[in-house]
């Protein structure tokens, strides 16, 4: 898969994170993650709380809220999460969750941008609603 950058102006030494979003394999996504250079792993001070239908997952990023919407790339799975921030105080940053505690529905999870954090929403299963309490976001 060739990784277009954006040509215009400021931006055209920048990865292009559409391409990203757009990724449907996760060969794509490593592919595109690859172009992008050095990641510092987000893993200090991410804390969740959970209902008997989601699980609110959240990652501190100090300053997230003052970046472009578009620098922001979020993956999710039936079975894991990937979030990747690109040039946040001249850093990108990943948090990934390759096998999540339970599975989760995808359609009915999503993310938001908060006040130096990224939430994210993790929709339970209607088949693990009420019973099946997360000890831990990764397995």
């Amino acid at each position: 898969m060739a990784v277009p950058t954006l040509n215009q102006g400021l931006y055209s030494d920048k990865p292009d994170v559409n391409v990203g979003r757009l990724a449907t394999t996760v060969q794509e996504r490593q592919e595109w993650v690859a172009t992008v250079g050095r990641w510092r792993e987000i893993d200090n001070g991410i804390s969740f709380a959970e209902s008997e239908t989601k699980v609110t997952v959240y990652i501190p990023l100090p300053g997230i809220q003052n970046q472009p919407q578009e620098s922001v790339c979020v993956w999710l799975t039936e079975r894991s999460a990937e979030v990747r921030i690109l040039d946040l105080h001249g850093s990108n940053f990943v948090f990934t969750a390759p096998e999540l505690y339970a599975p989760i529905d995808v359609e009915g999870s999503g993310y938001r941008i908060g006040n130096d954090k990224v939430v994210l929403k993790l929709a339970k299963r209607a088949s693990a609603r009420g019973w099946d309490r997360w000890e831990r976001i990764r397995r």
